[in-house]
């Protein structure tokens, strides 16, 4: 068994590839008995199709909407505790008992925890440069009104890390594990309405290193934010109401599909879902507002519209509907011209709103060109110019370092944006991680496209095998696709980072691929494997071939003949897949000297693009500078990792300067077209027969005669949704 040290994943990269790759890593002291614990998210057949389930419930939005909230960022108490990590891992209907019993009643709502530290949430129990991760319990009293009587109610969690146990006033709630993606429940009979609750949190993150069933498992080279790292909020609506609305965009048209819940004890008859498609506009005084009706114009038309009636709803039934709509002369979302279009969805029973929900998405297009190894976007070629971004405050600078803490507000993400844009960057690679929702919010409305992905970070042959056979790896891709579905920035899902193994790699692949296609489907798919072996052929799966590439820093090679060298051989490997160059970079000299950084870039940048797909013959997909801020790290010995092209202050660094006007020859700054005000017409599709061939005979019907039946069918439902509108707002519900 090999011990492998302390190393950074970049300043020890050269150590850590020769290790790593004899394969069969275990850290010292890592367990190899892998947890009984199960992923808590799965699919179920309901009245209409699949649904994704998780706790008992379908898995909601997290996006905001304008219902009754009740944001639970105040009033936490944190207690460290030393809890049971063999009793964590442990199925619950085995453990529970044994959790409680540790607990000594901390999850009960009589424990006076009146001597427990006051603690941010979001935030973290530790953080740089001294700060530990640390194991415990958090605990808040709140109220709800008491209008939320016989309301559905949803407690939502956008992240906790890494594995949390739910207690509501007593009641167990359910678990969650994997630290960087959302989940909810249904909080039932436990919620008091209008009286006081007590919401108690176990929290327990293993040391990285210590298990290889988790996900990450070691490496990371960042900083280990434990706890309640996202927010935390209670939302109310109707008992019949939208729980989630996901867009599938096409260039000339748009695939919805609506998942409806009643939670009363009564069958609902005579239910209406209707949906609109209405014109966006993203201004100054908009732009971080989370709310998508925020968007809408003034008096806005709806551009296209559908409506489903007759529906039965069984009690605490959950059903499915799907519709399409197609266009004409409607605006596509690209990171020049970031149009984008607001989704509303409204049920009505015997004529009644009693639920409206809504969402923004784009209509865009990325593939890989069916006859060359290049990627288009609507139709056309396009390389990205990138950057890597972390998840955490830079600003104020801590003594010439980044501020560190969780989470980045929206002006720190809006920040992040603007100095992107300031070195014509147009890709966001966000780590190793999901992209933050307000970060993946303001690229879409300020065009930059995303890559985000799952924390597979190091993984080796045997790390592969026990975390795919948990399906922890399935449900972090799932949580991500199902959080993320309505972004049209986020263009790419990646698997993995810096990985070892050859089969049992490629089988994970495989299988996170199939997964992700059959969610969503219109994201293109990768991994980042090491540029040191360019023949690396685990990425066959994939749609890319992504590689990270440090000649000349981290390889033997000097940079301009050793990145042509690796860029030649990954295009012998895939001839057919644009190649992905997620990241090349280079750190600031211990002495404070900043210009070999810019040296690597004017030495590396020019032979990746002049392969860009853009070009004849080219085949390289993206350019990914690591990193565009300095960053924190736990690895011992780093402290902060200083590849910024910004220094924490905000001024540029040199390199920074070099990559604008590298960057600058390729692409233009994204979001450049302000007050874009998205238009067109549309009309709903016919609803198609279960069958693909259906649907797409659907399609080649319809949309050569939008133009002749848009206007009917627009002025019939115009009136229809602005009726039930106009009611909406007069306050029935």
């Amino acid at each position: 068994m090999l011990c492998l040290p302390s190393l950074s994943v970049r300043t020890g990269l050269a150590v850590a590839i020769g290790l790593l790759s004899l394969g069969g890593l275990n850290s010292c002291g890592a367990s190899i008995s892998p947890a009984g614990l199960q992923p808590t998210l799965g699919f179920q057949l309901v009245d209409g199709g699949r649904v994704a389930m998780q706790s008992g419930q379908p898995v909601p939005s997290f996006t905001y909407q304008p219902r009754p909230r009740l944001d639970l960022s105040s009033g936490w108490r944190f207690q460290p505790a030393a809890l049971s990590e063999a009793l964590s891992f442990v199925p619950r209907s085995q453990s529970q008992s044994a959790l409680e019993k540790e607990a000594t009643g901390r999850q009960l709502a009589s424990f006076d925890d009146s001597g427990w530290q006051p603690i941010a949430v979001p935030g973290s129990v530790g953080s740089p440069p001294s700060g530990d991760p640390v194991d415990g319990w958090y605990r808040v009293t709140f109220a709800t009104p008491i209008s939320w009587t016989n309301q559905a109610v949803t407690l939502k969690f956008a992240s906790v890390n890494y594995l949390a146990d739910v207690w509501l006033n007593g009641t167990y709630l359910g678990y969650h594990e994997g630290g960087v993606t959302p989940f909810a429940f249904d909080p039932g009979a436990a919620l008091v309405a209008g009286g006081p609750n007590v919401l108690a949190v176990r929290v327990i993150d293993p040391p990285k290193g210590t298990r290889v069933d988790v996900l990450p498992w070691y490496f990371n080279d960042w900083w280990e934010y434990e706890g309640i790292t996202g927010a935390v909020w209670l939302e109310a609506s109707s008992a019949l109401h939208v729980v989630r609305a996901d867009v599938v965009p096409h260039l000339d048209a748009a695939d919805v599909s609506v998942v409806i819940q009643n939670s009363s004890d009564q069958a609902l008859q005579n239910v209406s879902l209707n949906v609109e498609v209405l014109p966006a506009a993203v201004t100054a005084t908009n732009l971080t507002n989370p709310d998508p009706t925020s968007l809408l114009p003034p008096a806005p038309s709806a551009i296209a519209t559908l409506a489903i009636d007759n529906l039965n709803v069984g009690a605490h039934g959950v059903l499915v509907r799907d519709g399409s709509f197609v266009f004409a002369g409607a605006d596509r979302w690209s990171v020049r011209r970031p149009a984008l279009y607001v989704l509303g969805v409204y049920l009505t029973v015997d004529g009644v709103v009693t639920d409206s929900f809504y969402d923004t998405f784009g209509l865009r297009r990325i593939q890989v060109d069916p006859s060359a190894p290049r990627l288009l976007l609507n139709g056309q070629p396009i390389a990205f110019t990138g950057v890597a971004v972390q998840y955490e405050r830079v600003s104020p600078a801590l003594d010439g370092a980044p501020q560190g803490g969780t989470p980045p507000s929206m002006a720190d993400e809006l920040m992040l944006i603007k100095h992107a844009q300031g070195v014509n960057a147009d890709l966001l690679r966000t780590n190793h991680v999901p992209g933050q929702p307000d970060l993946l919010m303001l690229a879409d409305r300020l065009g930059l496209a995303v890559w985000e992905e799952i924390p597979m970070n190091h993984f080796t042959p045997e790390t592969f095998t026990y975390v795919m056979q948990r399906g922890l790896a399935q449900q972090m891709l799932a949580e991500m696709a199902l959080r993320d579905f309505d972004r049209p920035s986020v263009m790419f899902h990646g698997f993995a980072n810096e990985s070892t193994g050859v089969a049992e790699r490629t089988s994970a692949m495989q299988t996170l691929r199939d997964l992700d296609r059959r969610i969503d489907g219109t994201r293109l798919t990768g991994q980042a494997m090491y540029g040191s072996d360019p023949t690396d052929p685990t990425s066959s799966p994939l749609d890319v071939a992504g590689y990270t590439f440090y000649y000349g820093v981290f390889y033997g090679q000097s940079a301009e003949p050793g990145t042509v060298r690796a860029l030649r051989l990954a295009h012998q490997t895939y001839p057919n897949k644009p190649v992905m160059i997620l990241e090349f970079g280079d750190w600031v000299f211990g002495n404070g000297y900043e210009g070999h950084q810019t040296q690597i870039f004017r030495n590396t940048y020019p032979a990746i693009a002049a392969n860009f797909d853009t070009q004849d013959r080219g085949y390289v997909g993206s350019a990914v500078w690591w990193s565009l801020e300095d960053y924190w790290t736990d690895v011992s010995g780093i402290g902060v990792e200083r590849f910024g092209l910004y220094r924490p202050d905000g001024t540029m660094r040199p390199v920074g300067v070099a990559a604008r006007t590298g960057f600058g020859e390729v692409t233009s700054p994204s979001g450049t077209i302000s007050g874009i005000i998205s238009g067109g017409a549309g009309a709903a599709a016919p609803v198609p027969a279960p069958s693909q061939l259906a649907l797409k005979f659907a399609y080649a019907l319809v949309v050569p005669l939008v133009l002749v039946g848009v206007i009917t069918g627009m002025l019939v439902g115009m009136r229809r949704l602005r009726s039930i509108r106009a009611r909406r707002a007069g306050g029935v519900a």
